[in-house]
């Protein structure tokens, strides 16, 4: 009997026969049988598939032809909006005459804070003040988009940047939210979404709002996602940082701005807001602010521990008891005002801010650890699980239906043992592991340089090493280039040295939204764009605009942050060499998705420089080597000058 895959993905299947030159991926086939009989035995399936195997289809049609509810989860929006937009709509044009799924539904769900509330649109749409008259035009543009969105997500808006500041006013979160009481509940854009999701056979939601709903699941609160009986995780790499930040705490000064604002905005919409209510929302305000400046934080992030015994701890507690002698004051003020279930929530609000700040403050416990940032004006306080292994294994491994793990970049030097390892998957009879081989033929198309010779990064010649060679790089591919770094400081300085050097457009990360400059990348194919985190990944440029992509040194994570440092010790006391088994790991999968932006489709071509010579010089540097991409590897620039000039577009096709 032909396996369901085969009468999908193979050479006389629905694809061959509807898709003009459609070629059978093996990869892809593979894959998809792997998911098959993953969602049949309920199993957790952890795959491997670079980039160009179709990793998309190939769990999307055993989801839908599962005949099971089926939730994809994914770490980017722009991965939500590609399978939502591009890889539904496709399905179901293949599915309409040749299977029973023909008639299958999708949804695409993202957090709330994404959608326009009506209520507070109404209430604060003409009455809010803008800080120029950019945002006063973006505004405006809102307004004539809310006349007749049918969905209220702001992704529709075009050109509204990630940070416009409006859009917290006229959004809602849980908190803010009225429920029932609302007199838009029924035709609510959120709760509409939520009544289609339960109609549904497949709900492509992004991990924040599957680990949201995951942590509201069995504490009373209503879930954000009907009932569903498997989950595929796209992007699986990023599943631990997910989980820390869910199952910690957090509050901040703006926390309390963010409650502090709330409550008086709609105590007055109400009219309860007495002389006495007032003048505890001052005092709230007052000594909230007291209390964060006491904790006195340099930038970045640092140990809370360490820096409340540095002399502070006493002031710090003494602020403390009076922060939270106003924020029970409050409480109490606010749960005999008569102003409505939003008030109420208002309440549940203070209590939760309140119980949250003692718990991080306490310290008391030693399976995590406490942090304090500050970032510009913000203070941020946290408690993070060091280990999440049994967290995971808990809250996630334990539900019932298959899992399917998916992801470009899940090992390291071969081995998905630190992945595994991370989650508390390893060894598990319940999980299987398939790493499947690359589909672009990256031995004649792609080449790695590494300068055996530049400083290393601590040295103190790094950048100018740096400068010369994505200046002779840059040259040499006539632009069509991403410098990515590992910090801004080495952005910021090698930009500055080379923006009066290089003739191409030099475009910054932080000049504009990110959107934007991809499209201007795109447009202009002999520019080259600086980025740091944000286009390691997820940014996907096929063509001559993009032929070489240069990474200034390798990506391990910072050995000073608390949250690594706790990690460390960790690892240590189990007897674990850290370094081998957690910083090289983390780094080699870091670095193969900066390398992944280079070919994203067959027909590219192109360099990527990595220009950390201790791959060269360390023994660890080999399992950085045997976890890239199997492309051939140079170590002088001449060479890879040379290897470029035989396969760069010829002068007739180059933009003048």
């Amino acid at each position: 009997m032909t396996h369901p895959a085969e009468r999908i993905f193979g050479p006389d299947g629905l694809l061959s026969k509807h898709l003009n030159g459609y070629e059978m991926r093996a990869q892809q086939l593979k894959m998809a049988r792997h998911v098959f009989e993953a969602f049949r035995s309920d199993r957790r399936a952890v795959i491997e598939a670079a980039t160009g195997t179709g990793k998309t289809l190939a769990y999307l049609v055993p989801a839908i032809l599962s005949g099971q509810r089926v939730v994809v989860s994914t770490a980017t929006k722009a991965l939500q909006e590609q399978i939502y937009f591009k890889d539904i709509p496709f399905l179901k044009d293949l599915f309409e005459n040749d299977t029973p799924k023909r008639g299958f539904k999708a949804i695409y769900m993202k957090g709330r804070s994404n959608y326009l509330c009506k209520l507070r649109f109404e209430h604060f749409g003409s009455q809010l003040t803008f800080r120029n008259r950019r945002e006063a035009g973006l505004f405006s543009r809102v307004r004539r988009w809310a006349r007749s969105t049918k969905t209220g997500d702001r992704a529709e808006v075009p050109g509204l940047p990630d940070d416009f500041e409006p859009w917290q006013h006229i959004s809602a979160t849980a908190q803010q939210c009225h429920g029932s009481d609302c007199q838009f509940y029924e035709d609510c854009f959120v709760t509409r979404l939520r009544r289609e999701a339960r109609e549904a056979d497949v709900i492509v939601v992004n991990h924040h709002l599957y680990f949201a709903d995951l942590a509201l699941r069995g504490t009373g609160v209503a879930e954000i996602l009907p009932e569903y009986d498997a989950v595929v995780f796209d992007e699986a790499h990023h599943l631990e940082h997910t989980v820390t930040s869910f199952f910690g705490l957090q509050v901040s000064n703006y926390r309390f701005v963010e409650l502090i604002s709330d409550l008086r905005r709609e105590l007055e919409g109400e009219e309860a807001l007495t002389i006495q209510g007032a003048q505890l929302l001052e005092s709230l305000e007052h000594h909230a602010a007291l209390f964060f400046e006491a904790i006195d934080a340099p930038d970045g992030r640092h140990d809370l521990t360490e820096l409340m015994a540095d002399g502070r701890k006493e002031n710090v507690i003494k602020h403390q008891g009076r922060l939270k002698e106003a924020l029970e004051n409050l409480a109490g003020w606010v749960e005999k005002a008569d102003a409505g279930e939003l008030v109420e929530r208002l309440h549940e609000r203070c209590t939760e801010l309140l119980e949250d700040l003692e718990e991080i403050m306490g310290m008391g416990q030693a399976s995590m650890v406490y942090i304090v940032e500050r970032r510009g004006r913000g203070v941020f306080l946290e408690a993070a699980p060091i280990d999440v292994a049994g967290l995971f294994r808990r809250r996630v491994l334990s539900q019932p239906g298959a899992q399917i793990y998916a992801s470009a970049t899940l090992t390291a030097g071969g081995s998905f043992d630190y992945f595994l390892g991370r989650l508390g998957m390893k060894g598990r009879p319940d999980v299987e592991s398939l790493q499947l081989p690359p589909v672009f033929d990256y031995r004649s198309k792609a080449l790695v340089y590494i300068p055996r010779r530049l400083p290393q990064p601590t040295h103190p010649k790094f950048i100018d090493g740096v400068c010369q060679i994505v200046e002779y790089l840059v040259n040499t591919t006539e632009g069509r280039a991403f410098v990515l770094f590992t910090s801004y400081r080495n952005m910021d300085m090698v930009f500055e040295r080379l923006k009066d050097k290089l003739e191409y457009t030099l475009l910054k990360q932080g000049e504009m939204p990110r959107h934007e400059l991809l499209e201007t990348f795109r447009e202009d194919i002999n520019s080259v764009l600086f980025g740091t985190n944000s286009f390691w990944e997820g940014v996907d440029v096929e063509g001559e605009s993009l032929s070489l992509v240069i990474i200034d040194k390798l990506p391990f994570v910072s050995p000073a942050d608390p949250l690594t440092r706790a990690r460390v010790k960790l690892l240590e006391s189990q007897g674990r060499e850290p370094f081998s088994s957690f910083f090289v790991p983390s780094a080699a999968i870091a670095l193969r998705q900066g390398f992944g932006r280079l070919l994203r489709s067959g027909r590219d071509q192109g360099i990527v420089a990595i220009l950390d010579s201790r791959i060269a010089s360390k023994r660890y540097g080999k399992t950085f080597l045997n976890s890239l991409p199997p492309a051939p590897v140079v170590w002088n620039a001449k060479e890879a000058r040379i290897w470029w000039e035989k396969r760069a577009p010829a002068p007739s096709q180059k933009p003048s």
